[in-house]
């Protein structure tokens, strides 16, 4: 043979061998996957960091076969009230974290699912977790949408934040009081005390332009904000015991994942689930948050009366049974099942 026509042969055979190993190739650049994640809360919140250490394990386990996005603050321009909306087509978004109260909206019953300040042992939210995700799950597969697992909230406490130093619902008659949604407004209302909502991206301005004097708060979220700036003195009022919040993912999205990166992402949410239960209920933030309060200027002042406490805690469980009725039969049953389930 020629060299000519020697290297004709050999051009052909390093072709043939080149279109085999991209053929062999593609399958392998087709199975990675990149996912956009929404989350409402900015990075310095622990929940945020919570649903980052959630991304980072989960891509470092998948090694490219999955690559998860992670967009704090809302920086999608996703709003949490339209997630039943948006998630299941998988096309804007395919994974989120959602407190799900936000979904009241397109589901009016979760309003009274679980409202904070209903429950006075934040011990009992974990033993509430199966019942909870019964309900969850009813609306979730209606929407084509999957719960992996839930992310606790990180602090136990929730306080009235003011101006000047206020330790009583007696003086905190008069002022005006922000808090973060319509159900406060309405247990409020019946203590004497009038209430709005305010997100809490509005809120520092809200308080420094006198728009209110007072705002329901827990101490473990208020330097993320700035808040001890203009509401220094706080006082404790009821437990954070409210919806825990949910790591959630568009079920198609989750479908069209091998089986062994689905497990990587079903045991991630897991392991987060467990270490973020075992923080709240050892109340580990709580204690590094007062310490971190105190020394930007902040004051914790002695905890509202008992007598106050109480009848915070008896106001709002008599909203929350009046509005489950309002709302109608689903309602009620959900309300009736989380009692059982709290023990009450």
């Amino acid at each position: 043979m020629s060299k000519g026509i020697a290297g004709l042969a050999l051009t052909g055979l390093a072709a043939a061998v080149t279109l085999a190993t991209g053929l062999f190739a593609a399958p392998e650049a087709a199975a990675q996957t990149t996912w956009k994640m929404h989350i409402i809360w900015v990075p310095a919140r622990p929940e945020a960091q919570s649903y980052k250490a959630f991304v980072d394990q989960v891509n470092d386990k998948a090694k490219g076969k999955l690559k998860i996005e992670l967009h704090q603050g809302g920086s999608l321009g996703v709003k949490d009230v339209d997630m039943l909306r948006i998630l299941p087509a998988g096309n804007v978004i395919q994974i989120a974290g959602l407190y799900p109260g936000y979904m009241t909206r397109d589901v009016p019953e979760y309003t009274v699912t679980l409202p904070p300040g209903t429950v006075k042992e934040p011990e009992k939210m974990v033993g509430a977790l199966p019942t909870l995700t019964k309900i969850y799950e009813e609306t979730y597969n209606k929407w084509g949408i999957k719960l992996l697992g839930y992310v606790m909230h990180p602090v136990r406490d929730t306080h009235i934040m003011c101006k000047e130093p206020i330790t009583s619902l007696a003086q905190l008659k008069g002022k005006k009081l922000r808090v973060w949604e319509k159900f406060h407004v309405d247990t409020f209302a019946k203590l004497g005390v009038a209430a709005q909502v305010i997100g809490q991206n509005d809120l520092y301005v809200a308080m420094k332009t006198g728009v209110v004097d007072c705002a329901v708060y827990p101490i473990g979220f208020a330097t993320t904000v700035s808040l001890q700036e203009v509401a220094p003195n706080a006082s404790y009022l009821f437990p954070y015991v409210l919806h825990p919040l949910n790591l959630i993912v568009s079920k198609k999205s989750f479908d069209a994942l091998p089986a062994d990166v689905q497990k990587i992402v079903t045991d991630t949410a897991q392991q987060v689930q467990k270490q973020t239960i075992d923080s709240y209920l050892k109340g580990t933030y709580d204690r590094q948050a007062f310490e971190e309060f105190s020394q930007k200027n902040g004051r914790l002042l002695q905890a509202f009366p008992d007598q106050d406490q109480a009848a915070f805690t008896k106001t709002a469980r008599e909203v929350w049974e009046a509005t489950a009725k309002e709302l109608g039969p689903k309602a009620t049953e959900s309300r009736t099942a989380v009692l059982k389930a709290l023990g009450n």
